[in-house]
């Protein structure tokens, strides 16, 4: 079916008139082919054991890490600062490689691998099994800049159960809660004063837990001569 002439003046005017706005918008500017490149910077969680050497305490059982959880607040991988009483804000251009969450907790099973503690220590996804299940959780890990002094702030728990128990009794709980001063003025130095944070609670939770497995005769140690 032919068209009349006037609805081929009417087509040709409708794409004469859709040419003209995109040119328009090409030369205002609304029609942007290319988008600026954002300047984000990525941080790491490092946790260095001091030292190679083991630990005095040598446990024959095996130690299986969970997978750490975190506080909904931090679990993004932006960094927090607190700005006031109660204000919080998330800094989208400086932000962690990979969540929090998953960093700590690669770096917690690394450590405690290294530390000679436990006969074999195991990850979250592992298909092996183990006599003990060490749960951790962070609760805060930020910026505090509310006041004159600025520092890094951590509060972890750390829960260690008896796997071989089908009561998973809790052989040991701990709050950890440390706060960093910031020397210097950028994120570099905020996440600096993090991984120092992570570091002292490791220390400690090494200890404790070497002493739990003491304690528990989980080591091999000669128990003969005690009352």
């Amino acid at each position: 079916m032919m068209k009349s002439s006037s609805e081929k003046i009417c087509l040709i005017s409708r794409t004469g008139l859709v040419l003209l706005i995109l040119l328009a918008c090409s030369l205002s500017g609304c029609v942007k082919l290319e988008r600026p490149t954002l300047d984000r910077k990525y941080f790491t969680l490092d946790a260095v054991r001091p030292g190679k050497e083991k630990n005095s305490i040598h446990s024959n059982k095996n130690l299986i890490v969970r997978r750490v959880k975190i506080s909904p607040r931090y679990e993004d991988r932006d960094l927090v600062y607190k700005v006031g009483e109660s204000g919080f804000e998330a800094d989208y251009y400086n932000s962690f490689f990979v969540p929090p969450a998953a960093m700590i907790t690669q770096e917690l099973r690394v450590w405690m691998g290294d530390s000679g503690v436990f006969a074999n220590v195991l990850g979250p996804d592992s298909m092996g099994t183990g006599e003990l299940l060490l749960e951790g959780l962070v609760n805060s890990i930020y910026g505090d800049y509310s006041t004159a002094q600025h520092k890094a702030v951590l509060k972890m728990q750390f829960i260690l159960l008896n796997n071989g128990n089908p009561d998973l009794p809790i052989l040991y709980s701990r709050n950890f809660s440390h706060e960093i001063p910031v020397e210097t003025t950028g994120p570099e130095a905020l996440v600096q004063a993090m991984n120092k944070g992570l570091n002292d609670i490791f220390i400690e939770l090494e200890k404790d837990l070497a002493d739990v497995v003491h304690v528990n005769h989980f080591d091999s140690g000669d128990y003969s001569q005690e009352k």
